[in-house]
């Protein structure tokens, strides 16, 4: 049987709604790419907004890394219109077709997915922006019929989803997620070292957002190596998360908000595309040590506690999209 895009399933427990943060009118992704139609379309109204790079239609960024189209008040100057692309209408949703169906799952960057009081996500809600130019689902993944779970070990899709739903139900009951994840991190790298890749990441600097949250992760890694790190960095998406700590008076726990990352990472089964759970695990749990790293010194310059884990989760999945990450994960020396 192959892999299929419907039903539609979403991970019990997930939450979003958007509530017009704005990090994603920035340049914590492509701000695309956008359709040649949908281009021309803005071009002749805007003709400055869109920018052709790598073979790929954009929409331009500001010197501060925001979408052309945001305004200072954070809201998008195009969001009624037609004029919207459909890249901007699918965030943060993405949709990994499997042999039961498809599942959507939801990049964590956004505060809207990670801070405040938010309902439970229904495949109604996301169906909409996961529709294509022609109206069918447009999937992002097709996860593989087995699953590799370590180095010349793959099982079957039915014995993965039972061991999938177990660890799902620990990371549901509160357990500790490093526990849940039960691997040391910062894996063996071949042709270089970890502080390495933490200097190479320290030292980006491009004029853009996401070379910012490449600092940090940076700091991250040098710091937990014992390294020196530089005293103060400005924060990536410092506005967006004003913005959602203004809206949300109430305080989420850390541990919760890195738990429903760690979910969301298991069950968009991204990284069954790539390679094994085992380099999955250790992977997942290298971001996690960052991530409390990030969450800790922020927390250390005043940042309220909730806010702090969701900028530092911010940070350590965006480094997880960067070309380094990936070229580092092709050097781990894992079973």
């Amino acid at each position: 049987m192959p892999v299929r895009a419907r039903p539609l399933m979403v991970r019990p427990g997930a939450r979003f709604a958007c509530a017009g943060d704005g990090l994603c009118c920035t340049d914590a992704h492509l701000l695309g790419p956008v359709s040649p139609s949908e281009g021309r379309a803005i071009r002749a109204e805007h003709e400055s907004a869109i920018l052709r790079e790598g073979g790929m239609v954009l929409l331009r960024t500001k010197r501060d890394g925001a979408c052309s189209f945001l305004t200072r008040g954070g809201r998008c100057a195009i969001h009624t219109s037609p004029l919207k692309p459909r890249t901007c209408h699918r965030y943060p949703f993405l949709l990994t077709a499997t042999l039961d169906g498809g599942r959507i799952g939801t990049d964590h960057r956004c505060p809207c997915r990670t801070m405040g009081a938010r309902p439970l996500l229904r495949a109604s809600d996301a169906e909409p922006a996961l529709l294509g130019a022609g109206g069918r689902l447009s999937v992002d993944l097709r996860a593989p019929e087995s699953i590799s779970v370590s180095a010349g070990r793959s099982v079957s899709w039915a014995t993965w989803r039972a061991r999938e739903a177990a660890l799902m139900t620990r990371l549901d009951a509160g357990e500790r997620v490093e526990s849940v994840l039960d691997t040391a991190p910062f894996p063996e790298v071949r042709d270089g070292s970890w502080p390495q890749i933490g200097f190479e990441l320290a030292d980006d600097d491009r004029p853009m957002r996401w070379a910012r949250a490449h600092q940090w992760a940076g700091d991250a890694i040098l710091a937990l190596h014992g390294e020196p790190i530089r005293t103060s960095r400005p924060r990536p998406w410092c506005d967006a998360f004003d913005r959602a700590q203004r809206r949300t008076p109430e305080l989420l726990s850390p541990d919760a908000m890195l738990a429903d990352w760690i979910a969301d990472a298991i069950w968009t089964l991204e990284w069954a595309t790539r390679g094994s759970f085992a380099l999955a695990r250790a992977e997942l749990a290298t971001r996690v040590s960052m991530a409390r790293w990030v969450a800790a010194r922020l927390e250390a310059e005043g940042t309220r506690l909730d806010r702090a884990m969701a900028e530092a989760i911010a940070i350590v999945e965006m480094v997880g999209l960067s070309e380094t990450w990936t070229a580092v994960l092709a050097r781990v020396s894992i079973g």
